[in-house]
């Protein structure tokens, strides 16, 4: 139980380019400060966590008194900070202690402090984001491959967070969930973790004894602290968590010997649908199941039949007012089962305060989950599939099959029972680099296809500097004999204070992913951004940084279509605080005619400058957010685009987001004023109940949406839903008249040996 202690929350241009080249070329490296000494005086390098086999139970209710702990071997010392200071030690002592079974492997943390009232801990949701609280997070490299692992966060709260990552933090798969146990108590010196991690949840290297890699997060609000166990360099940035070659032994660990493990998921939904404006009622009784058996510890066969689509939260409204697409998450979980071994692409992996966190705006992903069962947002019902994936020694493999079944659409759009068919393989290779094959199909009839090929490369010459690259080639009935050519090749360097990134992209005008996503179609692109960074921790400024992008478009007749330079200013108050400022000289050219929301737009030469500024407040408050505004030339015209974040705690239990964007876009031919306002409102009654409101307009779509969720974790990874969504036509007034409403109930239920 959380105790009262606890904090929930205390209740123009040209001179400005010669100034920011000026400060740029100001900017010198800052001493590293790394001692890398534990509290203890022994060398990060060497930090051993052994991990001791007991046979005494453990009752996890977070308090660490049970018999079997005193049999641990215990390390306290002060991590090491990235953040402020860069690898210096923690202002608090941390105690670890690691267990096992032949169930579970159990962790054990008390995280000292001198002053337990100044604690933050907001959310209790699960997978929530706790960037607001105090935190404690586990990173498992159970390969040892030092390059992917399984996280394991909470805060004082208790409440529980878990991902995959993969490649150092290339893919971070945020929709994976574990079945585990994690309690939190907090006390007069600190808060208490007590996790349980079953043997069976995880997927691991064989061996009779065998040892794992392992970082600790753990963040202290209070003295806006990022700490680690095993040090990471404060020019890696937040992802530099991730590489996994600088983590510290975990020993000693004995795994059960394989047996049954089988894992049965079904779901049932009951629910009704009315359609006001055709003035039709629809009743919904729809059930399916999803089976994983793991044939070996590192390789399950997962199987689906009528695949969960989970229908419980809505999708954010979003408002396209570029010409090109956009891209959305995807929330189904039998695609985020082993999501990472689909990955294709090396993006920009981890580090980085500001090139490598950036990272690569998807000129185009060869697959995209998304794509299956989905068709212009709309649900197209999947019979079932198959998926097989895992590692085995320095090979991953993944494959994947899914028939969907037709269906009938808006707009008598009729889409035919299509197939759907991926391969993954990948090698690693050296220390932390790999290559990869994919192929694709799609094909819902022997002369309606669409395939692609693809290969992939990552190189990480040091932990500092990388090199990735990846080619394809799709092919449809079409084009069959001749195929279109996509591909990327980039860099990324992280050192100290300079952090450089270059890519090129092609993509010709055949290059056609049917199972993945291009931004935009036919074009060769030079992206390049140069990051200096000066940290300065006094009493007023804690950093200062310049960020340089060009990027650079062009047709393959080698005629420009876009560019735009940006040259931007961070400064980062000691407090926490940002503001932001940035200008953008841009030019365009539009070969033919185009439109944006119905707004034509001619075909021509369109040069400009437009700038923007931004602050965005400390996330360590009550009341925290931010307002950005951007404007100047576009196209033919001007835009602005306004946007506001705000957050709430309401409370211990009660949190709200309120969002507004306002986008004007003014030509010659027309003008575009798109508002979207989204409030969300969540009540957490315990870490395993909780209610949410969701609110939207979108003044584009003259649409008002609304999304009441109450969820209701029963069991891990066993839910109960309670679901309605209503739509409104708000073309006549705000209040609207309805277009849609639903309600449904949706029960899942996990059964495992």
């Amino acid at each position: 139980m959380i105790t009262a202690r606890i904090k929930t929350f205390p209740a123009c241009s040209g001179r400005i380019l010669s100034k920011l080249l000026l400060l740029a070329a100001g900017f010198q490296a800052t001493s590293a400060g790394a001692s890398g000494q534990s509290a203890d005086n022994t060398p990060a390098a060497e930090i051993v966590i052994r991990v001791v086999t007991v046979s005494k139970p453990v009752n996890i209710d977070g308090r660490l008194d049970d018999e079997a702990w005193s049999e641990a071997d215990t390390w306290r010392g002060r991590f090491f900070q990235q953040e402020p200071l860069d690898r210096e030690p923690s202002t608090q002592e941390t105690e670890l202690r690691v267990l096992q079974d032949e169930r579970n492997i159990y962790i054990g943390a008390v995280c000292y402090e001198t002053d337990p009232s100044k604690i933050m801990a907001t959310v209790k949701r699960r997978d929530g984001s706790f960037l607001s609280d105090d935190a404690l997070e586990f990173l498992l490299d159970t390969f040892q491959d030092k390059r992917n692992m399984y996280a394991f966060g909470t805060n004082p709260f208790g409440m529980k967070i878990d991902a995959i990552i993969s490649d150092e933090g290339n893919h971070i798969n945020k929709g994976w969930d574990c079945v585990w146990q994690c309690k939190v108590t907090v006390g007069d010196s600190g808060w208490v973790v007590e996790m349980a991690i079953p043997f069976k949840s995880i997927k691991y290297k064989p061996g009779t004894e065998i040892d794992w890699g392992i970082n600790i997060t753990r963040e202290i609000k209070h003295s806006k602290e990022v700490t680690y166990l095993a040090p990471i360099p404060r020019s890696l940035g937040h992802n530099g968590k991730f590489k996994a070659s600088l983590f510290v032994t975990l020993s000693g660990i004995r795994p059960p010997e394989p047996s049954l493990n089988l894992e049965i998921q079904p779901h049932v939904i009951v629910g009704r649908t009315r359609l006001d404006e055709l003035g039709s009622t629809t009743n919904e009784l729809d059930a399916g199941v999803d089976v994983r058996y793991h044939l070996t510890s590192q390789f399950a066969l997962d199987l689906t039949y009528k695949t969960d689509f989970a229908q419980a939260e809505s999708d954010d409204e979003i408002v396209n007012v570029s010409r090109f697409n956009i891209n959305r998450r995807e929330k189904r979980e039998f695609f985020n089962q082993s999501a990472g071994i689909f990955n294709f692409g090396s993006g920009m992996s981890a580090g980085g305060t500001l090139v490598g966190r950036r990272r690569n705006r998807d000129a185009y992903k060869l697959f995209e989950s998304r794509t299956i069962g989905i068709v212009d947002e709309q649900k197209v019902p999947m019979f079932g599939g198959i998926k097989l994936a895992g590692k085995a020694g320095d090979y991953s493999l993944g494959l994947m099959n899914l028939q969907t079944e037709a269906a009938g659409l808006e707009d008598n759009v009729q889409v035919p029972s299509t197939n759907y068919m991926a391969l993954k393989i990948k090698r690693n290779l050296l220390t932390n680099s790999y290559v990869g094959l994919m192929a694709l199909n799609r094909q819902s009839a022997a002369e309606n296809f669409n395939r692609a090929l693809g290969g992939e490369a990552f190189v990480a010459l040091s932990p500092e500097f990388s090199l990735n690259g990846t080619l394809a080639r799709t092919f449809t009935p079409a084009d069959s004999a001749q195929g279109g050519w996509g591909g990327d090749l980039g860099m990324v360097l992280n050192k100290d204070w300079l952090e450089i990134s270059a890519r090129y992209s092609h993509l010709d005008s055949l290059f056609n992913p049917a199972m993945g996503f291009v931004r935009r179609e036919n074009i060769r692109g030079y992206d390049t951004g140069l990051a200096l960074t000066k940290w300065i921790n006094n009493r007023h400024l804690k950093k200062a940084s310049f960020f340089y992008q060009m990027d650079y478009k062009t047709d393959h007749h080698s005629t420009m279509l876009f560019r735009e330079a940006k040259y931007n200013i961070y400064l980062t108050t000691a407090s926490d605080d940002m503001f932001y400022y940035s200008i953008h000289p841009l030019y365009e050219f539009l070969p033919e005619d185009d439109e944006i929301l119905d707004v034509p737009i001619s075909a021509g030469t369109y040069d400009g400058v437009h700038q923007m500024v931004m602050f965005k407040s400390y996330m360590g408050r009550k009341i925290s957010g931010s307002v950005s505004y951007r404007w100047g030339d576009r196209l033919s015209g001007t835009s602005g685009t306004l946007t506001v974040r705000s957050n709430f705690q309401l409370g211990e239990n009660l949190h709200m987001d309120l969002d507004y964007k306002n986008d004007n876009l003014d030509l010659p031919t027309g003008s575009v004023c798109a508002n979207t306002v989204a409030t969300r409102l969540t009540y957490s009654f315990s870490t395993e109940l909780f209610a949410k409101y969701y609110l939207q307009y979108n003044s584009a779509d003259e649409r008002i949406s609304s999304n009441l969720l109450i969820d209701y974790i029963f069991k891990p990874r066993c839910h109960l839903y309670l679901v309605y969504n209503e739509g409104r036509d708000s073309s006549n007034d705000l209040v609207g008249v309805y277009r849609d409403r639903m309600f449904l109930v949706k029960l899942t239920y996990l059964w495992n040996t």
